[in-house]
């Protein structure tokens, strides 16, 4: 996975990033799960946002068909 040909899918809570990161790969969609306040605070420094938020990124050639199973996902919590 080249990380310039990556682009963003999903942002959102670190417990749906790590199971939407799952169901990806179930649809051998490769993805890169980021939390940035996380990575900040190894390097010794503060963060944006909250702890919990995450970020997934796909390559650009997998965009639609993993924009479209997050939709799927998201809408499916939605009605429960």
């Amino acid at each position: 996975m080249k990380e310039n040909n990556l682009v963003s899918v999903f942002v959102g809570s670190g417990v749906r990033a790590r199971y939407l990161e799952a169901v990806l790969s179930q649809n051998n969609i490769s993805s890169l799960v980021r939390n940035e306040l996380v990575e900040a605070s190894h390097g010794g420094f503060g963060g944006p946002g909250t702890e919990d938020s995450c970020e997934i990124f796909v390559e650009q050639q997998d965009y639609d068909l993993a924009e479209k199973i997050i939709f799927e996902f998201v809408n499916s919590k939605a009605s429960d």
